[in-house]
């Protein structure tokens, strides 16, 4: 195989890979009888001609009217794994509240436990195929949730003193607004969503009930350790990054997969730190890095499968495809 030959094949994965597989050894030998001899690379005008192509085929396969039930089962896809993902972190971090009750007043312990029920009820409304319950219930939690938010704020600042944390992110517009999000992307999701129960079946309900549980637990023991070993450091965000990137990489392998984390990313985007990161100049940049690493690698090894599940991805394709 020539150098010119290699980089055209390159150049080639543009393309899906259905349409590779059809159409590329006829289109390589196309533009290599139409190179001059010697030629090394390829011409600018074919490997713009290749890009833009690639991309055109891939935006109808994306947006066509074919893609429409994929869409469609992504949405009910995601209609259902975004308050359950709420749902384990909300779980995951209070759910050693009660081992540090002692230190803390009730209200800081129970009472944020309280904040899973909400989403346990969505998800039971959405799976028992009552949406637009689902859907006003979640409306309704997306108002009210960021209220008591702020009200315990304000009650934890008057217990632990003012000086105890910095408030100025967490009572200002933007984090108001940021901590309000959640709750309205879940009922948005479940608005739009014409079968949310639906979406459960298309990935199984004992592998949801599965990953929920191996979730929650994960979060706990690394909040845990974390306790334990590192107070202070937020440690325990690696563990919900890889979850994240698990998850989003298993989904990927498959066009309502990937759809649906597309729909999930405005959501994932906001669910770990709380606040954005500070830049590269701030103080915990190491711990960002290292996350970021974890994340890319976590990602690509759920991404093309790995030992026991071999070539099929960690959330059964044949279940979603």
């Amino acid at each position: 195989m020539s150098s010119l030959e290699a980089r055209y094949r390159r150049l080639m994965a543009c393309y899906p890979r259905g349409h590779r597989a059809r159409h590329e050894e006829e289109m390589i030998g196309v533009m290599l009888a139409g190179a001059e001899p010697g030629r090394r690379y390829p011409d600018p005008r074919d490997v713009l001609d290749l890009i833009m192509g690639g991309l055109r085929i891939r935006l109808q396969r994306s947006l066509g009217p074919e893609a429409a039930s994929h869409w469609r089962d992504a949405l009910n896809v995601a209609a259902i794994v975004a308050p359950l993902s709420l749902l384990v972190l909300e779980a995951g971090a209070w759910g050693m509240a009660l081992w540090v009750a002692d230190a803390l007043p009730l209200f800081l312990t129970l009472v944020p436990l309280a904040f899973a029920l909400p989403q346990a009820l969505i998800i039971g409304l959405a799976l028992r195929s009552m949406r637009w319950a689902a859907a006003a219930c979640a409306w309704i939690w997306a108002v009210a949730s960021p209220a008591i938010n702020l009200q315990m704020s304000l009650d934890a600042v008057v217990y632990l003193g003012p000086g105890s944390f910095s408030s100025n992110f967490l009572f200002s517009p933007f984090g108001l607004a940021f901590h309000a999000l959640p709750g309205l992307i879940v009922a948005l999701l479940l608005t739009f969503a014409p079968h949310p129960a639906g979406g459960a079946a298309l990935i199984g309900h004992r592998r949801l009930l599965r990953w929920a549980l191996a979730a929650i637990l994960t979060l706990n023991a690394s909040a845990a350790l974390t306790y334990l070993f590192v107070p202070g450091r937020f440690t325990d965000g690696l563990a919900t990054m890889a979850l994240i990137a698990m998850a989003c990489g298993a989904g990927s392998r498959t066009p309502v997969g990937r759809r649906a984390v597309s729909l999930m990313v405005p959501l994932l985007a906001m669910i770990y730190g709380g606040a954005p990161p500070d830049g590269p100049g701030g103080a915990d940049w190491p711990l960002l890095a290292v996350q970021a690493l974890l994340v890319v690698t976590v990602f690509i090894v759920a991404r093309r499968g790995f030992q026991p599940y071999g070539t099929g991805t960690v959330s059964s394709p044949e279940r979603i495809v």
